[in-house]
């Protein structure tokens, strides 16, 4: 093979979109880093440049979903929870797990997911659900990390400083509080020896050549660093970008599993439980704990978050709605004016998915990506109460 050749599968030469193009969306999006250490997050099955112009979104992989995204001429699923969790030791078709990876492998299907990083997620599920509930003031709260700001600087020749810092900017690089674009920049001279082989932007081989420059500084999230120095380096002149890159210990974007918010109108407990049965789809909940005459500090948050009730206790919350807890999550002796409401797993973040389908397909628009999405519609609650 010639040097410098990308190598292109050979069953896959079309010019759709492919699935690593999905999964640099999505991380774009989601960041994969942001998920929990143990968590299984990314691509999971398929070929990363396998083309990709149709995308089934759904809570979880299942029997119904995957025929769905058959009859739907889908490529790829993209789902909340994983397909693959834990380790596995053998796949066998005489097993639902076994059965279910090899339907997707024999249905030509790319799996992807997007687990506890969309939980956490600005615009994410959790967020969705604030929203959903008619939150204000809303804030994350049971912190799993904060990211790690770096202070990005890189040196310029005069005249560029614009060219390269538009190109640096997006919705999170240069942004401070409510404030976007932010840099600063100061003048100084550089000096630069070329070698053999180089190509200088000005100057001449073997000559010591002085340039005024330009040192421009932004701030970057850590989850962004990639896709900003790609950036810089396509839009700055020089062959080679002299760039230093600084962990600060600003507090970073803060992470939170759940939401903390208020209705602008305290509402009576069984007013709120109303709204919360509409708002999650449901016609019973499952109340722990001794509940308050009114409700206006509510905090939620999608899937088990039985282990986070007493966060949501403790930041003055008088509900916590959530997906799951078990037993002995709850322990007796809560104080008075706190209730969890349980709406069921499932019920929980199913509500989000055609929100997340029109998200994502519109994240691939914005990115170049001619994608097209939809929400599964055979997804059902896996239980019912008799």
């Amino acid at each position: 093979m010639a040097r410098g050749v990308p190598f292109v599968h050979p069953f896959f030469t079309s010019m759709a979109p492919q699935v690593k193009d999905i999964l640099d969306c999505l991380n774009k999006a989601y960041p994969f880093a942001w998920a929990s250490p143990e968590d299984r997050v990314g691509l999971q099955v398929g070929h990363p440049e396998a083309p990709v112009s149709r995308v089934l979104v759904a809570l979880e992989a299942s029997p119904e979903v995957i025929a769905e995204a058959r009859e739907a001429g889908a490529e790829m699923l993209l789902t909340h929870h994983p397909l693959i969790y834990r380790p596995v030791a053998e796949i066998r078709e005489d097993e639902p797990g076994g059965k279910l990876l090899t339907e997707i492998i024999r249905a030509g299907l790319a799996a992807a997911a997007c687990h506890t990083n969309l939980d956490v997620a600005p615009h994410g599920l959790n967020d969705y659900l604030a929203a959903l509930l008619g939150l204000t003031e809303v804030q994350s709260f049971a912190e799993s990390k904060r990211e790690t700001l770096y202070k990005l600087a890189v040196f310029v020749p005069v005249g560029y400083e614009d060219r390269v810092r538009q190109a640096m900017f997006d919705d999170r690089v240069g942004v401070i509080g409510n404030y976007s674009c932010c840099s600063f920049a100061a003048r100084g001279q550089g000096t630069y020896l070329p070698g053999e082989g180089a190509r200088p932007f000005k100057g001449e081989l073997a000559t010591l050549s002085r340039a005024e420059e330009s040192r421009l500084e932004v701030l970057t999230p850590e989850s962004r660093l990639p896709q900003a120095l790609e950036r810089l380096k396509a839009a700055h002149p020089y062959e080679e970008v002299a760039y230093d890159l600084y962990p600060l210990k600003n507090p970073g974007l803060s992470l939170g599993f759940g939401r903390l918010g208020r209705w602008p109108e305290p509402l009576a407990f069984p007013e709120a439980i109303a709204k919360v049965k509409e708002a999650f789809g449901v016609g019973m909940v499952k109340l722990w704990g001794r509940p308050p005459a009114a409700v206006e500090r509510l905090a939620v948050m999608g899937g088990s978050g039985g282990d986070f009730a007493g966060e949501a206790e403790r930041q003055g919350a008088q509900l916590f709605v959530t997906g799951e807890v078990r037993h002995h999550q709850m322990m007796p002796g809560r104080g008075q004016d706190f209730a969890v409401a349980e709406v069921g797993h499932f019920a929980s973040e199913v509500v989000f998915i055609p929100k997340w389908a029109e998200q994502f397909e519109k994240f691939c628009q914005q990115n170049g990506l001619a994608i097209q999405a939809r929400a599964a519609t055979a997804e059902r609650t896996p239980f019912v109460f008799l």
